[in-house]
């Protein structure tokens, strides 16, 4: 079952030209070798927290925490504070209600991510919620379910729910529509802190014959 670690800062901006190049040539290639594959570097187009999340998925949660306690991550890690500010990071797990997750992702693709806290008295509602309501209903306004998942490490709110999209604009119009107003309010029953986020590729990764590469997203 996957595993996350996501960074999470926002750039200096008078080092983005000198932020861009480490992190593609020095911090993604850094991590990749600790054995976190790089899934993609989002910036964040709607929602607050922080400017950039960086994505990393394992396979295996103690390759994640050898990763944290390596040398090389520590030196990555201290290199990146000289172009970002606010650096987080969070640990997450799957939740294992979607089992469809891929790291394969489209290159028009838009993240619509949704995090709040279950109510603890309603677990199993809203367990059983989720599974069938809200998620299809995510689905039939075009908004694939990568994965739900859970803050084993890091700041609230508890929960990640994952969506993928390829077009923004279809999102903002079903965002408003009666059927997911609905489903939210629902949702809102059964949990708190809800906070919602849109994401775009800044660092996207491309797929070549023999090996993968990272290039810069310019809008």
């Amino acid at each position: 079952m996957p595993v996350k670690l996501n960074h999470y800062w926002s750039i200096i901006p008078e080092m983005e030209k000198e932020y861009v190049k480490f992190i593609i040539t020095k911090f993604i290639p850094g991590i990749n070798s600790l054995g976190l594959q790089t899934v993609a570097v989002w910036s964040v187009l709607i929602g607050a927290y922080s400017e950039i999340i960086m994505e990393n998925t394992t396979s295996d949660l103690e390759i994640i925490e050898k990763a944290l306690k390596d040398k090389q991550y520590k030196l990555l890690k201290q290199n990146l504070h000289k172009f970002v500010k606010n650096y987080q990071t969070k640990v997450l797990v799957n939740s294992g209600k979607i089992d469809t997750y891929t790291m394969d992702i489209r290159r028009d693709t838009i993240k619509f991510n949704q995090m709040w806290n279950v109510l603890s008295h309603k677990k199993e509602e809203y367990d059983q919620f989720v599974i069938n309501e809200y998620f299809p209903v995510l689905n039939e306004l075009g908004v694939s379910i990568a994965g739900e998942w859970e803050v084993l490490i890091g700041d609230g709110p508890g929960i990640i729910c994952e969506g993928r999209v390829t077009d923004i604009n279809n999102l903002m119009n079903n965002l408003q529509s009666k059927k997911f107003q609905n489903a939210k309010r629902k949702l809102k029953e059964l949990i708190e802190c809800y906070r919602s986020r849109i994401l775009t590729f800044s660092i996207q990764k491309i797929k070549g014959y023999k090996s993968a590469s990272y290039q810069l997203v310019i809008d």
